[in-house]
């Protein structure tokens, strides 16, 4: 009987695991998903702006969203694109610390991509 137990807990203890692996791939996916949106808005407002960086709600809101679904997976990635939806909302308030670029938000997204794997 006991050894019925204990199979029925390593059982559960599998379950548990298995279900953290996708909580975690759906969360991973939700910030890969929220990052590329942001970079893409703003790659295209940059691109049809000629580079001008002027206060922006909508960029705001999606780098905010980024950094949110980001925060559970990568802390630091999280506080550095909250930094650019802070960014979005002043373009010409002076900075304390360097905003990411686009190239090296991409860089990051595929450092996620490898966690999906």
């Amino acid at each position: 009987m006991s050894f019925l137990a204990d199979i029925g807990i390593l059982s559960a203890v599998v379950d548990k695991l298995f279900q953290y692996s996708d909580k975690h791939k759906v969360r991973v996916n939700d910030a890969i998903t929220s990052i590329s949106k942001a970079w893409s808005y703003t790659y295209n407002y940059l691109r049809n702006e000629n580079g001008e960086y002027v206060a922006n709600q909508q960029l705001s809101d999606l780098w905010n969203d980024a950094a949110s679904k980001t925060r559970l997976i990568d802390r630091e990635l999280a506080r550095q694109l909250s930094d650019k939806s802070r960014f979005w909302i002043h373009p010409d308030m002076p900075r304390q610390q360097r905003i990411l670029l686009l190239t090296e938000v991409t860089d990051e997204l595929e450092r996620l991509n490898k966690k999906f794997e």
